[in-house]
């Protein structure tokens, strides 16, 4: 399960929202936010639920870690599940459904971040590169079954 920062992160950028659009709408300062999110510091309830109305969901959606973007298990076979690696490696993804393209897309990241790392290679980007990363973990995390992603990863380090 996810923490409140985490998911509160997660329902913030699935609403295209950012840090400082949704402390105005919510009425807080954005470093409250900012910490907020980071697990910092956890929010008043007058606070939760501000923020809750800002994105249009139940404050409840925040504390129990209901992720803004659930993907179905039934969806994605074993097949499936080899069709998304192989896309997230080539980075062809054409041929994929939407949920299996978001998937793949957001793995496809964390590949090239793992490459970097076994190649010891960062560039100039390292950490919009190291950011990007995190998030697409937690939206991964938030959102596919966890024995599912386990093996999603499993096959994917077997490629690199």
């Amino acid at each position: 399960m996810i923490s409140l920062g985490q998911n509160l992160y997660l329902w913030r950028v699935s609403k295209g929202l950012s840090q400082e659009e949704l402390a105005q709408k919510a009425g807080i300062p954005r470093p409250n936010l900012a910490t907020i999110e980071s697990g910092k510091r956890e929010p008043s309830l007058p606070t939760l639920r501000a923020l809750a109305a800002s994105l249009g969901i139940k404050a409840g959606a925040l504390v129990d870690g209901i992720a803004s973007i659930n993907f179905e298990d039934s969806l994605l076979s074993r097949s499936a599940q080899e069709a998304i690696v192989k896309a997230s490696l080539s980075k062809n993804i054409s041929h994929l459904n939407a949920q299996q393209k978001i998937i793949s897309s957001l793995l496809s990241n964390i590949i090239r971040n793992k490459i970097n790392a076994k190649k010891k290679e960062f560039s100039k980007h390292l950490l919009k590169e190291r950011g990007l990363y995190i998030r697409n973990w937690l939206i991964l995390k938030a959102a596919v079954n966890p024995h599912l992603l386990n093996k999603l990863v499993t096959q994917i380090d077997k490629y690199i």
